[in-house]
């Protein structure tokens, strides 16, 4: 078989086909292909492809010259790429090809989740792709812009990461050299400068360390009128103090005690003026289990709740959880956004509050509610059910108003202190906490800006005109750079009086913010203000091909890549991710825009647009998610699931059936690999709307419902479920999908139904083969072997699995791959488990990397099997642990219990007699202490086992040990399984 062709764009773009460099064309056909390709997956018309190819200097034949220039293009690029006429325009597909630009992209995600040596590896093969600028002289087309700078951006990102990590891998000695030149050619980039002041400091020549240190304070002066970070003053005092702490190279890992939700990091924002707040809060929160931090819009609540959390963390044995609530337009979503936060799903016979509620019962954990003001009515109960029933849980919640709670701590946050009245002293006037932030946000946007005595009363006039409040102060200081302090002082003035902003206190200030932004709002071009409210329609955020998709209802020219970076110029929008492009909208200016969408007569329009490019999106993944290119596509699809979510509640609401489903249906196969089953809920809601059946992807979206009762633990609903999609499938006896035959192959299959079980199976890989799906008939003979190992017949289950990796090399899909490579460990156990150990682990390895947490965790359970048979008993009980925790937090209530009887067979093992008697109860009181999938000598030996146990403890023990674990809910157990393996482990394993 012929190596795929390969298309680079970084450094220009050349066609490489077998080794040699394949010629595309004159300028015409490589700017023609730069654009197809920089817009990749996205139709363009042939009247804006005449447009960027000519301008407005367009031959008569200009539409008949693309056609042949495409027709030549496709005959070069063939078979390995692909250009599709669709809907009057042209699309531009990879196919088998590859695309230099996505190998990057792949093995820079992929850097992120190994181990440092592996990251080094990755990041050095990442950024030996680069052989100059993405897209070289084609790079500042309109057209291309966004992806070059994008890419161009990501490059640099790649290198910050290379050279931090190659500091730890790497000998310093060996890094100088290289930080020299990535200082020379990026001097204002203060990393390389703090990594070359430490690689110096560690070989032994700290003068020099300090002299280069000196040298970028003066050069940071003389180019932007700023000084040094906090952190490389830090760096520089301790090399001055000689301080030993700077040769320890391993940085600690991130702490898995912060689970966020919110947009912002714990203790990642500058903070001023707010240390008393915080001081308070923190010793408040220990006595008091719900504080609501209210205040007007744009004073800082969010951002102090998060400084508050990030100081007490240590307090929390389970951690802190932010759920951010801004985003969410639907307040009957409340409790999904917050156990999506915690990542947990909803479990079996249990509502979403119920199982929120469980989760939380024992926990000694903080939970940040942010943003509540919209959802109070649907919110307050919540919380009062979550702390009368759970003692640990301290809640600290923000809004505009108070939750309305008995008992509820309110602590009203002031906007910040503003220079008195009359003063006109620069000293007294730069000791206000409004004065010192306007000036900082104004020194980041207008280099060389300070408080001066020319400049302090204006200053103080600004700071008072805007009460203080944060949000105001920085929108305000975006504008220096373009209208002066003066000006902005005087313009100010006149429009805060000219809109009758006389009173104070809280309504007041909420009326300062909204004239801010109102007047910030004013000074934007009008393409710039038509943008900025249709951006608002995003939930949580967006990139820029979604903004260019959704910035396009009116029939104005814009380029949207350049007013998306005016925009963030003028703190409209902020940047929120460098490394994906990704931006966001902050509350009171999303609000803002929404609601002058709305008087203007196009939110409609832009919500359909949201929607159609959120399907659109989802189809796409579906697609990446079989692909070589999975690892970017889970994480692309993870990042945008807010907008996801608000795009099928828009779908529900206009009764657009076909859009609902195919969403979910696209969906599906991201839900099961990320253990996120909210979308089987989806499911429920989409089937349900009344031209739901006329739809395609009724059968599938039926199916999806069907997995989710399978995953809960409702076997028999899955089982009636998957039947009905098989009977709605137009008359065939198989699937498009083969997700029907999956759903009843596995829960046949636990209810210990096996023929049928494997009939099933069989009719999955038919289905497959019959939809041409390689990634499906590839999954049907994993699950083929999987089911023949499972029954005994270990020589076809390796059968099988070979049959399955050969499947998954033509389908390219890591998945595929981890599946392959777990039936043949699973096959292997009994008779090779060196060998089967290597396999599974790679399996977990490879799953983990690709995003897929269902087959990381499904491998892990075998690993830690097979490390307990090998006499590392304590070792597995540290991973059955984890892997327990993940079942249970994504609501897998099969495989939670599968993982938990493995633990009980460790527990005999290691002679902790009653505790084992206390899982065998629970496990015969829920039907999952012989279910399939279990081999026949592990149910040998786990009958072995329970006798012993009934033998060893005596009946009576034995019994009332039973009768325990029989009565324990499924986070009592849960609970009971880590406090054991606690117990076992705690201080044995060095």
């Amino acid at each position: 078989m012929s190596t795929p062709a390969e298309l680079r764009v970084l450094g220009g773009l050349e066609l490489h086909r077998c080794g040699e460099v394949v010629p595309i064309g004159g300028p015409k056909a490589q700017l023609l292909s730069s654009i197809l390709v920089a817009q990749c997956g996205a139709r363009l018309s042939v009247d804006r492809l005449v447009e960027a190819l000519w301008a407005d200097d367009a031959p008569k034949s200009a539409t008949a010259t693309i056609q042949s220039s495409v027709s030549r293009l496709r005959s070069i690029l063939a078979p390995d790429f692909s250009i599709i006429h669709d809907a009057g325009g042209y699309r531009f597909e990879t196919g088998a090809g590859e695309l230099d630009a996505r190998r990057f992209e792949r093995l820079l995600l992929r850097s992120r989740t190994v181990e440092p040596i592996a990251c080094a590896e990755a990041l050095d093969e990442a950024l030996g792709l680069w052989h100059g600028p993405a897209f070289g002289e084609f790079a500042d087309r309109p057209e291309v812009c966004g992806e070059a700078i994008r890419l161009n951006e990501l490059r640099l990102v790649a290198t910050d990461e290379w050279a931090e990590v190659k500091m730890r891998t790497d000998h310093p000695a060996t890094m100088v050299g290289e930080l020299e030149s990535l200082v020379s050619m990026h001097p204002l980039r203060e990393c390389y400068w703090r990594l070359l002041m430490l690689a110096l400091y560690r070989t032994g020549r700290q003068a020099e360390a300090l002299r280069r240190a000196s040298e970028f304070r003066k050069m940071l002066a003389h180019e932007a009128g700023l000084d040094p970070s906090p952190a490389v003053r830090e760096l520089e005092a301790q090399i001055l103090a000689d301080d030993p702490a700077l040769l320890a190279r391993d940085a600690p890992p991130p702490d898995p005690r912060v689970r966020i939700g919110a947009p912002a990091l714990l203790g990642a924002t500058s903070f001023i003026g707010r240390d008393p707040d915080v001081a308070s809060l923190m010793a408040a929160i220990e006595e008091q289990p719900l504080i609501t931090i209210t205040g007007p819009g744009g004073v800082g609540k969010t951002r102090l709740a998060l400084r508050v959390a990030g100081g007490i963390i240590d307090d929390f044995a389970d951690g802190v959880s932010v759920v951010e609530f801004g985003s969410l337009r639907d307040p009957a979503g409340t409790a999904q956004v917050i156990a999506t936060a915690l990542d947990v799903q909803q479990r079996q016979h249990r509502s979403i509050e119920a199982t929120i509620e469980e989760f939380l019962g024992p926990s000694r954990s903080l939970l940040v509610l942010d943003s509540c003001e919209h959802v109070t009515d649907v919110l307050a109960p919540l919380v009062d059910r979550f702390r009368s029933s759970c003692p640990g849980l301290r809640i600290l919640a923000t809004s505009r108003q108070p939750l309305g709670l008995p008992g509820e701590f309110i602590e009203l946050l002031a906007p910040l202190a503003v220079p008195p009245d009359g003063s006109d002293l620069t000293a007294e006037i730069g000791r206000s906490a409004a004065v010192e932030l306007f000036v900082s946000r104004a020194a980041a946007t207008t280099p060389g800006f300070s408080l001066t005595d020319a400049n302090s009363v204006a200053v103080a006039e600004v700071c008072r005109r805007l009460d203080g409040i944060p949000l105001a102060l920085e929108l305000a200081a975006a504008r220096l750079r373009t209208i002066g302090i003066d000006a902005l002082s005087s313009g100010l003035h006149q429009r805060i009086e000219m809109l009758g902003q006389t009173q104070r206190g809280a309504d007041g200030r909420q009326r300062t913010i909204y004239d801010l932004v109102k007047w910030s709002y004013d000074l934007l071009a009008p393409d710039e203000q038509i943008i900025f409210e249709q951006l608002a329609v995003f939930a949580g955020g967006f990139d820029l091909a979604a903004a260019e998709s959704v910035c396009g209802v009116t029939d104005t020219p814009m380029s949207v890549v350049g007013h998306v970076a005016s925009l963030v110029d003028k703190s409209m929008i902020v940047l929120v991710d460098p490394s994906t492009s990704r931006y966001r909208v902050l509350e009171p200016l999303r609000e803002f825009g929404l609601d002058h969408l709305r008087s203007r007569g196009l939110f409609d329009a832009a919500e359909e647009c949201h929607l159609r490019w959120f399907v659109d999106l989802a189809e796409r993944g579906a697609v990446g998610l079989d692909s070589p290119e999975e690892a970017v596509w889970s994480a692309a699809l993870d990042r945008d699931f807010a907008n996801f979510r608000a795009a099928h509640l828009t779908a529900l609401q206009r009764q657009d059936a076909r859009a609902a489903l195919r969403l979910v249906s696209s969906l599906r196969e991201f839900a099961i690999r990320s253990v996120n089953y909210e979308i089987t809920s989806w499911a429920d809601a989409s089937t349900a709307l009344d031209q739901a059946h006329e739809t395609p992807d009724f059968p599938t979206v039926l199916a999806v419902a069907a997995y989710g009762r399978f995953v809960r633990g409702d076997m028999q609903t899955a089982v009636d479920l998957a039947h009905r999609a098989l009977g709605v499938s137009g008359g065939s006896e198989l699937s498009a999908s083969a997700l029907p035959e999956r759903v009843l192959g596995n829960a046949l299959f636990y209810m210990e139904q096996t023929e049928e079980a494997m009939y099933w199976m069989d009719r999955m890989q038919l289905s497959a083969r019959q939809a041409g799906s390689p990634g499906g008939i590839a999954h049907a003979l994993y699950m083929q072997s999987v089911g023949q190992t499972s029954v005994g017949d270990e020589i076809r289950g390796a059968v099988l699995a070979g049959e399955a990796r050969a499947a998954a090399d033509a389908a390219g899909s890591p998945t595929a791959r981890a599946q392959a490579d777990y039936a043949l460990g699973l096959a292997l156990e009994s008779t090779d488990p060196v060998e089967a150990l290597k396999l599974l682990q790679r399996a977990a390895r490879v799953g983990a990397e690709a995003g897929n947490r269902w087959i990381e965790a499904f491998a892990l359970t075998e690993v830690h099997s097979l490390r307990a048979h090998q006499g590392e008993h304590l070792l597995a009980l540290v991973g059955y642990a984890e892997v327990v925790d993940t079942w249970y937090r994504g609501g897998d209530w099969a495989n939670q219990w599968l993982s938990i009887r493995r633990v009980l067979g460790i527990l005999v093992e290691l002679g902790v007699l009653e505790p084992a008697a206390v899982l065998h109860g629970a496990l015969a009181a829920v039907g999952a202490a012989g279910a399939m999938p279990i081999a026949p000598a592990e149910a040998e030996h786990l009958s072995g086992s329970v006798a012993a146990l009934r033998s060893l403890l005596g009946p009576a023990t034995f019994a009332d040990a039973v009768r325990m674990g029989a009565s324990l809910r499924d986070r009592e157990i849960v609970t009971f399984v880590k406090q054991q393996i606690t117990e076992l482990t705690d201080g044995q394993l060095g």
